[in-house]
């Protein structure tokens, strides 16, 4: 698990990925707008064994994002697959709606990132040219844009001198 001032990211379970796949909300301690089709796209991912589920010794996975005030889950991040050769990993994230502008996605980042860089030297990402937010977020916490390929825009930042 990693912990932050608002946040706790902790690894998506396979009860949570077959919950968020059904839409079972019953029982669940998920924000109203929870989940998301990316989070049902990437829990449907790793149920079909195309994504990793985190663990201690394997910890290249996805996690669930949970608002440590309320205990709500409110979106999702994680890393696309281990780091290659070069030390470079990438990663993806999302936040329900009614979190949105609130910081909370760069504070995800943020705390995935120091969390890479006890294993890898570079965190990759990539978002929509028309998704400025995802944009400013990745900014904020250091990427730089270097690719722009069709409708997407890589995103790099080196955590080798970077102080946690």
């Amino acid at each position: 698990m990693i912990v932050t001032s608002r946040l706790l990211l902790r690894a998506l379970t396979l009860d949570d990925a077959v919950a968020i796949v059904a839409g079972e909300r019953a029982g669940q301690s998920w924000a109203v707008d929870y989940p998301t089709p990316g989070d049902v796209r990437v829990a449907a991912f790793a149920l079909a064994g195309n994504t990793a589920f985190a663990t201690d010794s394997v910890p290249w996975g996805l996690f669930v994002i949970v608002e440590k005030s309320s205990g709500l889950l409110i979106g999702g991040i994680g890393f696309k697959s281990s780091a290659d050769e070069r030390g470079e990993i990438e990663i993806g994230y999302g936040v329900s709606g009614s979190y949105q502008a609130r910081g909370v996605a760069t504070e995800a980042v943020l705390a995935l990132c120091e969390f890479a860089q006890r294993r890898t030297v570079v965190v990759l990402a990539e978002t929509d040219r028309e998704n400025v937010a995802s944009q400013r977020v990745l900014e904020k916490c250091g990427f730089r844009s270097e690719d722009l390929s069709g409708g997407l825009i890589r995103w790099r930042r080196d955590i080798r001198d970077t102080e946690s």
